[in-house]
């Protein structure tokens, strides 16, 4: 890959979370940079990424998220992204009650996977180098 895949996680906690900013994953290879997920207190680093991609264009951030994205001259997208060498695929996950996608990143380097709120491990991440998940809790599990 031209540049080293890096990636950050602006926040960790679940859209609604009173104590933590939603899970975000802000990506850079090379000069390409996506924004993936996040919210309020969660959005990318200064400048404008080349995408922003969302898990689900349903959730309860989706009155937010637009406006950070226009802010920035983008609408946030369920959708596949082809930046130079890294490629990014949108995937089912296996959710509750709507449909929710996570994302696959491939590039030299290898794959990195974005999997949010699923119920079941999704196939297509089986072989990934690394993985950053939220599997749903059960109802004696404590969410930031």
């Amino acid at each position: 890959m031209a540049g080293r895949l890096r990636f950050t996680l602006p926040g960790v906690g679940a859209m609604v979370s009173p104590r933590c900013a939603p899970a975000g994953l802000p990506v850079v290879c090379g000069r390409h940079r996506v924004a993936y997920d996040g919210g309020p207190g969660a959005e990318p680093p200064e400048g404008r990424p080349d995408a922003w991609l969302v898990a689900d264009d349903h959730a309860e951030l989706r009155s937010a998220l637009p406006r950070l994205a226009a802010e920035r001259g983008l609408e946030p997208r369920m959708t596949d992204a082809e930046l130079g060498e890294l490629r990014i695929r949108a995937l089912p996950v296996a959710h509750t009650s709507r449909p929710t996608w996570g994302c696959r990143m491939e590039g030299s380097e290898g794959v990195v996977v974005w999997a949010p709120e699923f119920r079941t491990f999704p196939a297509w991440a089986a072989d990934a180098d690394l993985m950053v998940a939220q599997a749903l809790l059960s109802p004696h599990g404590r969410a930031c």
